[in-house]
């Protein structure tokens, strides 16, 4: 019944653990990218360009890995809502299937005539 909740669950967990980890080294590696873009005004020479090129693919690199941080997360609320639509649904038809008899023991055809 829960097959699919509890591990959608799972997955927006860890995702949300992942995000807040990989969110705060994305905020340490855009401060590294503007002070090394501020030093870099000051003196312009290869050496400070490369490292300015690194610091920004870092950052760059860190933006996907929080991106694909927030997709897990909502992979598992997809995952988490299919199981938890199941649940009700499964629900739903017992609650028909035993309320289906109505008192006088004759069969309906699917048109709804009587037989």
């Amino acid at each position: 019944m829960y097959s699919l909740v509890i591990p959608g669950l799972i997955i927006i967990g860890s995702s949300i653990f992942l995000f807040n980890r990989d969110y705060s080294a994305l905020v340490r590696a855009e401060q590294d990218l503007s002070n090394r873009a501020n030093r870099s005004e000051r003196r312009l020479n290869r050496r400070s360009e490369r490292r300015l090129d690194l610091a920004y693919h870092r950052a760059k690199a860190q933006r996907t890995t929080v991106v694909t941080d927030q997709m897990w997360g909502l992979v598992g609320g997809i995952i988490t809502a299919i199981g938890v639509h199941g649940i009700v649904t499964s629900m739903d038809t017992k609650g028909e299937s035993k309320g289906d008899s109505k008192g006088d023991g004759k069969s309906q055809s699917p048109g709804g005539e009587r037989r």
